[in-house]
């Protein structure tokens, strides 16, 4: 499967009638008719260009701040600050590329669900893939409780909590996706 089908396998999904179906603004956002194949295929390369622009801009933004603030558990409220309106800035900046996509299309009334878009991903990602994020999460997770123990403070309890959160739905993802995806 190519990468921009898994990228984008969670904002398209078929109905009961057998429409395409696409969630430009992810699977808690509004649905929207698909009319046809050409239009989904550009529509899953563009909406794969804004997710990687958003996933390289975060990148670049943490090269940006690290060595000007150190590591995320030493930033004070200030550098949070800094981050969440950064973050905020680009979401908005996404959405309102991803919302021209949907101009013309006929809105569905159903939701997707975060869940039902998580199975989607996983069931397109590559087998190999979700064999290392299955075995790579619950060391994170072990790494980040070690951490917590080592060195504990507020901030490292607080960011660990998060990234427990964030490597279980990795983990819980890539044993979906091994124990449905088509062999």
């Amino acid at each position: 499967m190519s990468i921009k089908n898994v990228l984008t396998a969670a904002l398209f999904k078929r109905d009961d009638a057998g429409r395409i179906i696409v969630y430009p603004s992810g699977a808690m956002g509004r649905g929207y008719i698909v009319p046809d194949a050409e239009t989904e295929q550009r529509m899953r390369r563009k909406l794969m260009w804004a997710i990687l622009a958003t996933g390289a801009s975060g990148g670049i933004f943490m090269a940006i701040m690290m060595p000007i603030y150190g590591q995320v558990y030493e930033w004070t409220a200030t550098q949070w600050i800094i981050a969440a309106t950064f973050l905020v800035a680009s979401h908005f900046v996404y959405r309102a590329a991803i919302s021209r996509l949907a101009a013309g299309l006929t809105p569905i009334a159903e939701r997707m669900g975060m869940v039902e878009g998580l199975k989607r991903q996983a069931e397109a990602m590559p087998r190999w893939y979700l064999w290392i994020m299955g075995i790579v999460a619950p060391i994170y997770i072990i790494g980040c409780i070690a951490w917590m123990i080592v060195s504990p403070s507020v901030t490292s309890v607080l960011v660990v909590l998060v990234a427990i959160i964030l490597f279980g739905a990795v983990g819980a993802q890539a044993v979906h996706g091994l124990k449905h995806r088509a062999q």
